[in-house]
């Protein structure tokens, strides 16, 4: 049997510590290494800082050196949405020589939005002879990847619908405050202004499509707008006034040649009574797929991100995307 593949988990915070019991359940991953920038979390032994009910090996350290990056194989970072954040952490661990998979979300496809960037890394990643994969459930998977690999089996595609509604009441407390619930209509539009509430990724996901179908599209648009309960609203540990936001409705649009061809729907609010993933390919054939209920968002990141390690290691060198990759499977 082959050694486990070593990692080094960067970003412990509630993403982190959610996906602590996944990499520590296969056999053919070990976490030889965890770093948070917290002070509370310094010393800590990693099954306390993962919420496991045994110690592990392994202390958290408050930043990353060169002999815990000796140590690894691939460092997995779950801390920033913004690529420009995250570039300083990928720098340090990519000059270590370690591959990367990361949860941020403008790395899933930045050859478009942040061209000079995405150059940059995939640059100081061939150099470095290390493989670099931003992944997730969205964007990574259910927005972009499986959308563009369903059109397969199709002779021409016209237009693609991509919707994903989900019941927010079910996520943790951290994402139903991402989305505004409970804030009033001016708090919404105020955070919206200044990119607090927004999904990111919703770009980077039409151009991981487009890229896939050959299109070059003109122009995109990202539309945030508050959904708004009618009457009010209450689940087990939250309730919300009429007239006061329950989420978030994105809106997504790619045109090429003037007409619209991708319109991606994000759409997560509490008490969402249908909640659902939907992809609908207008072409020969149409395709009309939908997943009912949707998929939990934190199980499917978590097992993505575990799911992705060995292949984004076995992977050529470079900056790596979802649609470039070999397919990835639970193993």
């Amino acid at each position: 049997m082959s050694s486990p593949i070593r990692i080094v988990h960067i970003g412990l915070g509630p993403l982190g510590q959610m996906l602590g019991p996944y990499l520590t359940e296969k056999d053919h991953l070990q976490v030889v290494g965890a770093v948070d920038v917290a002070p509370e979390k310094a010393g800590l032994n990693l099954g306390t800082a993962y919420n496991l009910e045994r110690p592990l090996g392994v202390t958290v350290e408050g930043s990353l050196d060169a002999a815990m990056m000796k140590d690894a194989d691939v460092a997995v970072v779950t801390t920033v949405s913004d690529l420009q954040a995250l570039l300083p952490t990928l720098e340090q661990v990519l000059n270590g020589g370690l591959d990367v998979v990361s949860t941020c979300e403008e790395l899933a496809y930045p050859w478009v939005a942040e061209p000079e960037l995405a150059r940059r890394i995939d640059d100081l990643a061939k150099a470095n002879r290390a493989s670099v994969l931003g992944t997730g459930v969205n964007p990574g998977f259910l927005m972009d990847f499986l959308p563009a690999a369903t059109t397969a089996v199709c002779r021409n595609v016209e237009s693609i619908l991509i919707e994903r509604i989900q019941d927010a009441s079910l996520r943790r407390l951290p994402f139903r405050q991402k989305i505004g619930a409970g804030l009033s209509v001016e708090a919404f539009r105020k955070r919206v202004r200044s990119r607090r509430i927004r999904h990111v990724g919703l770009t980077q996901s039409m151009h991981m499509v487009a890229s896939r179908l050959g299109w070059r599209l003109e122009r995109t648009e990202d539309i945030v707008e508050p959904v708004v309960a009618r009457t009010d609203v209450r689940g087990t540990d939250w309730s919300i006034q009429a007239g006061r936001a329950t989420g978030v409705n994105q809106t997504g649009r790619g045109f090429v040649d003037k007409r619209e061809v991708l319109t991606l729907v994000f759409r997560a609010t509490v008490g969402e009574t249908q909640p659902r993933d939907h992809i609908r390919v207008f072409g020969t054939p149409e395709i009309d797929l939908t997943v009912a209920g949707g998929i939990n968002g934190d199980v499917a990141t978590c097992s993505i991100v575990t799911n992705a390690i060995p292949v984004i290691h076995r992977s050529p060198p470079g900056l790596r995307t979802m649609v470039d990759i070999a397919p990835i499977s639970a193993f």
